[in-house]
């Protein structure tokens, strides 16, 4: 409780440095009438490389802009309806949604029920990643325009989050489309939400939105939202700085802070700071390959990290140190499990217990069978700061006599290796608000084989613990749950937290009426509907 108040009275002290002063991107076009926001510039170094929702980025955005789906998170993490009005379950196995009655594509076709059926059924069919967190609908019914009755494999308490990110498709446009990767024609961005997919100049590195008049929620507040991309934070950074753009923005992440000090002496700045609801940086182990399938081990490498250290490194006083329990503190039902902390001493003894001894003097350890043991890292390497959390890792597992290799891969190989080839050993990856969630909440989607399984627990007392979390509503049953599955990673550790900091926002403070939701941030469905000039 310290930890949290120390960081709320942190966040207090930021929001009271938020002045207002220059004219910034979005006040050179002020074509719009009254409070409106004729343009809003956004800075981000999320690389969108097609404009069609199956780009992992361009799919982020559209989510956030263009599609929309039966329900949405709203800034408390809760649910609130989108395009379903309502919806009801008596078993947590079948589920009924009612449509509103005025939604429409951006073409103007009517947005039915039958579109949503197909949305489902078409995912599951073209996207073997879509079985990762939709794989346990059996099937989807449309006995009419505004009823969607979805029947799943097994009772499930935490399906309204898992059917929040499905954005709904239309389908009278990719009913003949085969491949959706490759469709980019203007039409495979039409959505039915506030903004409508305008253009893409690859070369420029600018993706163009215009709000949507024809919106069932009425006009969004901003006519034009501009997306440009750099190619790394520093130029995005000093963009924002001179007033080029109005928003820094990273999906799940602020910036880093480096940069916070020369911002708090720009008066046209704001900042906020939030209590982040991931992680930034998660050690995985693949638990289905040799060593990694043995808790011990596992434990003993946790004891050679420096988290101090590394909460220093990379946070400056805005992160946490991590607990075993892997969930983050202000998860509902959070339970105290011990605080992660570094003990060579024991690390080392675990690893001459379980054999891994350095044989030949060199000062690195060998495996039991007189192999070389050096674990391949994979982290991705257009992320500078998981670039230097692996060689922090290489340094404080050299001490335990440990020789990783650092096995670093694009976003899209890293992606491609965790999510579907699992050949990874270890690896370095951050979780979101929504990873966390998903599943049956408590990370058990990355963590269970049955849905991301990125550290491949198949193990059958975790699988249970898992599968009654989604059939009870009981909340002291959940209570008793969850604190169940955190002290499982407490003592199994399939990953735990290397380490963890707070989200820090800037915003052009000479607009008002920015809303954060831990889902999408600040670039959130309450900032596209609220925000004015000051």
């Amino acid at each position: 409780m310290m930890r949290i108040s120390k960081l709320t009275a942190l966040a207090l002290v930021f929001l009271s440095l938020c002045l207002t002063g220059m004219a910034t991107a979005a006040q050179t076009e002020e074509s719009g009438s009254g409070d409106r926001i004729a343009k809003l510039t956004i800075g981000t170094i999320n690389q969108i490389n097609d404009a069609n929702p199956w780009d992992y980025y361009f799919g982020v955005y559209s989510m956030m802009l263009s599609h929309q789906g039966l329900v949405r998170f709203n800034k408390n993490g809760d649910l609130d309806p989108e395009l379903a009005t309502s919806w009801e379950t008596e078993d947590l196995q079948k589920w009924t949604f009612h449509l509103r009655d005025n939604a429409t594509w951006h073409d103007g076709k009517p947005v039915t029920a039958q579109d949503f059926k197909f949305t489902v059924d078409y995912d599951l069919e073209k996207d073997p990643l879509s079985k990762s967190y939709i794989g346990t609908i059996e099937s989807v019914e449309a006995p009419d325009d505004k009823t969607v009755i979805i029947n799943l494999v097994k009772p499930d308490y935490n399906f309204l989050t898992t059917i929040a990110v499905v954005k709904t498709i239309p389908e009278h446009i990719f009913k003949s489309v085969d491949d959706p990767k490759k469709f980019n024609d203007l039409e495979a961005a039409i959505g039915c939400g506030p903004y409508k997919f305008e253009s893409f100049d690859k070369d420029a590195g600018i993706v163009t939105y215009q709000a949507n008049e024809n919106y069932w929620g009425g006009m969004p507040a901003i006519d034009t939202i501009q997306l440009r991309m750099f190619k790394n934070p520093d130029a995005m950074m000093l963009a924002f700085q001179k007033g080029e753009i109005d928003l820094p923005y990273y999906y799940s992440k602020g910036i880093s802070y480096y940069y916070v000090p020369k911002l708090l002496e720009n008066d046209d700045i704001g900042i906020e700071v939030y209590l982040e609801r991931g992680i930034t940086n998660v050690l995985w182990f693949n638990t289905a390959v040799s060593p990694f399938d043995d808790k011990e081990l596992r434990q003993a490498l946790s004891y050679a990290l420096d988290y101090e250290e590394l909460r220093n490194m990379f946070t400056a006083g805005y992160g946490t140190t991590p607990s075993a329990g892997w969930i983050p503190d202000g998860t509902l039902y959070f339970t105290e499990t011990r605080t992660l902390a570094q003990d060579l001493n024991l690390s080392g003894t675990m690893l001459d217990s379980l054999g891994f001894k350095d044989v030949d003097g060199d000062g690195l350890r060998e495996m039991p069978d007189g192999d070389k043991f050096q674990p391949k890292l994979l982290t991705r390497s257009d992320l500078p700061d998981s670039v230097r959390a692996a060689e922090m890792l290489k340094k404080y597992f050299a001490q335990a006599g440990v020789d990783i290799q650092i096995d670093l891969a694009d976003k899209s190989t890293h992606g491609e290796i965790l999510d579907e080839k699992k050949t990874h050993e270890m690896a370095l990856a951050g979780t979101t608000f929504w990873g966390m969630m998903m599943g049956e909440g408590y990370g058990s989607g990355y963590t269970d084989t049955r849905y991301y399984g990125w550290s491949m627990v198949s193990d059958p007392e975790y699988q249970s613990l898992v599968d009654d979390l989604g059939k009870t509503q009981d909340t002291e049953e959940r209570k008793e749950l969850a604190a169940e599955i955190q002290s499982y990673y407490a003592e199994e550790m399939p990953q735990f937290a290397v380490y963890s900091m707070n989200i820090i926002q800037p915003y052009n403070a000479r607009l008002e009426g920015w809303e954060y939701n831990p889902l999408h941030g600040i670039l959130s469905y309450g900032t596209l509907f609220n925000l004015h000039r000051a």
